[in-house]
């Protein structure tokens, strides 16, 4: 029976990663949640009502917390509220939560100046505001894909400039953050096993500047030679179900309690 050559039974303790590289492995893992994020074509929770009805849901909800100034009207906003988050699932739930705990610490220590010298009654609304509109857009969020957003502003029939611009800032940024993270990989595994010297940032954000301008030139002309900008009329379906009549009833309800209770 042969033996195993002598380089092959040698142990060699493998190189600790360096602290910059770890860096470079955070930023990575960052840009791949970010990216699977704004990839995704199904929301965290697959709700009944429309897309447009969640929109002018939200939009109308947040002008109401907005205008709020009183400790009962944000209690009532805030359990209508919890009764939609009470169905989305526990992995939603639990990001929905460390958003929120970070928002609100943050916010906290802005408003402590105001806390200690003013005391706690307006700051601790400004608080509560703060919460609910995170727990107010959370919701939003988790019900409704980017996809489906730009669905919902052509069925309320948004200029059409104003959503191709809203759509292609969107796959655009998902195709800048692609560049963005090829180009941190490439710097990772061009220097394993050495030191990464961070001013190397600011060569990447050169190159992502240049790659950017050049795909940006080849877009431009690939619309223009498909046409863009002729006057193409299309009508998107409009429909009502029985979802939205009640989150409109809803939507009626918390604008008479809060408009009754100022």
């Amino acid at each position: 029976m042969r033996k195993l050559p002598d380089w092959l039974q040698q142990d060699e303790a493998l190189a600790a990663s360096s602290k910059s590289h770890q860096y470079l492995q955070m930023n990575i893992n960052s840009l791949r949640r970010l990216l699977g994020k704004m990839k995704q074509t199904t929301p965290a929770f697959k709700a009944k009502s429309s897309s447009w009805m969640r929109l002018v849901y939200f939009v109308c909800l947040a002008i109401l917390i907005t205008l709020s100034h009183s400790t009962i009207q944000l209690w009532i906003l805030a359990i209508f509220l919890l009764a939609h988050i009470a169905f989305l699932p526990g992995e939603a739930l639990l990001r929905l939560w460390k958003v929120l705990t970070r928002v609100l610490f943050f916010t906290a220590i802005v408003l402590l100046p105001s806390i200690l010298l003013r005391g706690f009654q307006n700051s601790g609304i400004f608080l509560g505001r703060t919460g609910i509109l995170v727990l107010n857009l959370s919701l939003f969020l988790a019900t409704t894909t980017s996809v489906q957003l730009v669905e919902a502003l052509r069925q309320l029939h948004f200029p059409k400039t104003m959503i191709q611009t809203i759509e292609l800032a969107m796959k655009y940024t998902y195709i800048l953050g692609k560049h963005l993270q090829q180009q941190i990989e490439c710097v990772q595994l061009r220097t394993i096993g050495q030191k990464v010297n961070l001013g190397l940032f600011g060569s990447i954000l050169g190159l992502l500047y240049l790659s950017s301008k050049n795909h940006t030139k080849e877009v431009y002309e690939a619309m223009t030679l498909r046409g863009y900008g002729m006057d193409v009329k299309t009508k998107t379906p409009f429909c009502w179900k029985k979802e939205d009549v009640l989150l409109l009833l809803e939507l009626i309800v918390l604008v008479a309690a809060t408009t009754m209770l100022r």
